[in-house]
C-alpha cells in the first residue's frame, strides 16, 4: 500500500508541475483565497472568546459552535486543522461531537477550572482539531511564572494529508508587558525547531497577542524578513501586499512581517508553518462576527514544499519514525500526495 501511495504522490506532484498550479512563486498581491482556489493544505485559527463573550444577551453560543464546525465542511472551507483559543469545555465537547463524524480528532487543555464565574464553573482553555487519527498528543506548558493563568498549549501529532505533522493551538500571554510573552515564544520556537530537526513539519495556530514586528514574532519569522527575525517558519499572511508595511512596499519584497488585522485594528492571530516543509502561504481574515467573538477568524492555506521539486525514485519504505521514505531524496522522506484546490 505504501508503494501505491508513493507512486500516487509522484504522479500528483508531476501533474501539478505540468499545470503550474503549485510551483509558481507566491505573488505579493492581495489574497483572493476561496475554497475553490486555495492550495490543498487548509487551516483555521480562531479565538472564540468562549467565556468573556458568553453573555446570551449579546452573544450566540450555538452560532459560535456552528461557525467553527462549518470550517471543516467542504462547501465552506474544508479545513484540515482547526486551532481555537479561549474555549469552554462544553463548547469543545459540542464541536468535537459534530466534527468526529467528519473524521476529526481533538485535544482539549484546561487552563482554568472550578471558577463559578468562568464557563459556568466548567473548564476553560485551549483546543486543537485535526483531520484523521491522533498518533500522539502533548501539552506544551510555556508558563514562565508571573502569568495570571497557566500558558498551556495542546498539540497533536497526526498525518496532514499523508505526512506526519505536529500541530499546536497557541495562546501566548496577553499582558501589556512583553517580557513573559517573549520568553514563552522563545521556548515555543525552540520546541518547534526540535520537531523540525527531527524531520517533522510543524503548524502553530492561535492568538500570539503581539504584532508581526514584535520581538515575540521574531522567534518565528525567517531571518530574511528582517527586523531581528531568527525563526524557521513562514506565516500564512506574509505574502499579502495589501497589508505590507511601507518599508516592505518600498523594498518591493514578496514577503513581509505583516498581515490583515484580526483584533482591535492589528494582527495578533497567526498560523505559522515550518518553512522547511511548507510553501506558497496565503490567508484570508473574515469580517468580525460580533455575535461570536471579539476576534476575527483567520483562514490559512499552503502547499507542501516538495511539490514541484525533483525527487529520487520512490521506494515506499517505512521508517522508524513512521514517515514514508524516498531512497533517492536527500532527506529520505517521500512526497505526500500533492493535490490542487477545490473539491
Amino acid at each position: 500500500m505504501k508503494t501505491i501511495r508513493s507512486l500516487l504522490a509522484a504522479i500528483g506532484c508531476a501533474v501539478l508541475a505540468l499545470t503550474g498550479v503549485l510551483i509558481a512563486p507566491s505573488s505579493a498581491s492581495a489574497d483572493t483565497v476561496t475554497r475553490v482556489t486555495a492550495p490543498q493544505l487548509r487551516f483555521t485559527s480562531y479565538n472564540i472568546c468562549g467565556n468573556m463573550c458568553g453573555d446570551p444577551n449579546y452573544y450566540d453560543n450555538q452560532r459560535r459552535i456552528d461557525q467553527v464546525v462549518a470550517e471543516a465542511s467542504a462547501d465552506v472551507w474544508g479545513a484540515d486543522q482547526i486551532f481555537l483559543s479561549e474555549v469552554c469545555r462544553s463548547q469543545y465537547d459540542a464541536i468535537l461531537a459534530k466534527l468526529a463524524p467528519k473524521g476529526f480528532n481533538g485535544l482539549y487543555t484546561a487552563t482554568l477550572s472550578g471558577y463559578p464565574t468562568i464557563c459556568h464553573g466548567s473548564d476553560y482553555g485551549m483546543a486543537v482539531f485535526v483531520k484523521g487519527p491522533a498518533l500522539e498528543t502533548t501539552v506544551l506548558d510555556l508558563t514562565q511564572g508571573g502569568e495570571t493563568e497557566p500558558i498551556k498549549n495542546p498539540c497533536i501529532k497526526s498525518r496532514l494529508q499523508g505526512r506526519i505533522t505536529w500541530s499546536c493551538s497557541i495562546h501566548l500571554y496577553w499582558s501589556a508587558s512583553p517580557t513573559l510573552r517573549d520568553a514563552e515564544a522563545r521556548e515555543l520556537a525552540a520546541q518547534a525547531k526540535a520537531w523540525e530537526d527531527a524531520g517533522i513539519p510543524v503548524v502553530l495556530g492561535g492568538d500570539f497577542n503581539a504584532p508581526p514586528t514584535s520581538t515575540m514574532a521574531s522567534y518565528f519569522y525567517e531571518p530574511a524578513l528582517g527586523g531581528g527575525a531568527k525563526g524557521t517558519m513562514i506565516e500564512v499572511d506574509e505574502t499579502d501586499r495589501d497589508y505590507f508595511t511601507p518599508a516592505c512596499v518600498s523594498a518591493e519584497v514578496s514577503q513581509c512581517r505583516s498581515g490583515q488585522d484580526s483584533k482591535d485594528g492589528g494582527k495578533i492571530d497567526y498560523v505559522f508553518l515550518s518553512a522547511k516543509y511548507f510553501a506558497n502561504p496565503e490567508a484570508d481574515v473574515l469580517p468580525m462576527d460580533t455575535e461570536v467573538s471579539d476576534h476575527k477568524l483567520l483562514r490559512g492555506t499552503a502547499t507542501w514544499k516538495h511539490c514541484g521539486q525533483t525527487t529520487g525514485s520512490l521506494s515506499g519504505q517505512a521508517a522508524g519514525d513512521d514517515l514514508d521514505r524516498d531512497a533517492g531524496s536527500p532527506t529520505g522522506i517521500s512526497a505526500a500526495l500533492c493535490k490542487g484546490g477545490g473539491f
